[in-house]
């Protein structure tokens, strides 16, 4: 999600792995100009050795890893917890191809509600 609202997503049935996350921030460095700074949860495909050594022979491109204990601070958590307490709530898939066709109208949601401030006052309000 970028600071001016857009939303970028990548969705794959099997596991992610260092290479997927190379794979986004070069889908990042071609679609959104100027610096770039991606901020992470601390998983180890956001650490490995391959996703740095990316970053680091591509000057616009910085990571932020944030805290390991601190998913309030993390606005992909506040995107899940929209997605399912909006999205998914008493929604069973009867299959991945119906779970995926569900996602893809969340994401699409998600586009719409003004991220990421809407989000913030969401998380806000949880914890007041």
């Amino acid at each position: 999600m970028t600071s001016d609202g857009r939303f970028f997503q990548y969705t794959k049935p099997e596991a992610i792995w260092s290479g997927d996350v190379t794979r986004l921030l070069q889908h990042l460095l071609r679609h959104v100009q100027g610096e770039i700074m991606v901020v992470l949860d601390n998983a180890g495909i956001h650490r490995a050795k391959a996703t740095q050594a990316f970053v680091e022979i591509h000057e616009r491109l910085s990571l932020v890893l944030l805290s390991p204990y601190a998913p309030e601070s993390n606005l992909i958590e506040l995107v899940w917890t929209y997605v399912k307490r909006n999205v998914l709530e008493n929604f069973c898939a009867r299959s991945v191809g119906v779970l995926k066709a569900k996602l893809t109208t969340a994401w699409q949601r998600v586009r719409y509600i003004n991220p990421p401030q809407y989000l913030m006052d969401l998380n806000l309000c949880r914890y007041q």
